[in-house]
């Protein structure tokens, strides 16, 4: 773990998570690599691997060193809103009414999760916001999963 530690610690006011639970978010964003595996490994989903991929490096590049007013978390929320964004339409368009409405739920209980994680966060819940904002990377990427093997299924090849 020493490894995304940074060599002059910010102080605990400045960060969004204290140092050992920001470390279980980093851990967490490796959820992401084989979202954008499964997607490159199939050509009716390659050209989406991008956005799981992306998610990826900035998330491992905010949660390293999570100060809260940084351009790393503009960034990474950017990459985050914008992949969501492109996969929920790409869902919408691309696959059948059933498989759309399976990835909403699962895009809509990560959100959920997001807001319960930031309500603990405010109630000085440290380890339950932790364990929430985890369940947003859980959530989001099995419904990345299930988006890519619904295309893969349907066989469309953008």
């Amino acid at each position: 773990m020493s490894s995304i530690r940074t060599s002059t610690p910010p102080h605990p006011t400045q960060l969004t998570l204290p140092i050992q639970q920001a470390h279980f978010i980093w851990y967490c964003a490796w959820l992401s690599v084989p979202s954008a595996a499964y997607a490159y490994a199939h050509p009716a989903t390659t050209h989406l691997a991008l956005i799981p991929a992306s998610v990826f490096a900035t998330s491992i590049l905010y949660w390293r060193n999570p100060l809260r007013d940084s351009w790393r978390r503009k960034l990474d929320m950017a990459v985050v809103y914008t992949g969501v964004s492109y996969n929920s339409y790409y869902a919408y368009r691309y696959t059948s009414p059933l498989q759309f409405q399976y990835y909403a739920q699962l895009i809509a209980a990560s959100l959920g999760c997001y807001i319960t994680s930031n309500y603990l966060l405010n109630c000085g819940r440290v380890w339950p916001a932790t364990y929430a904002h985890a369940s947003i990377h859980l959530f989001a990427n099995i419904a990345n999963l299930a988006l890519y093997h619904a295309n893969q299924n349907n066989a469309i090849c953008k």
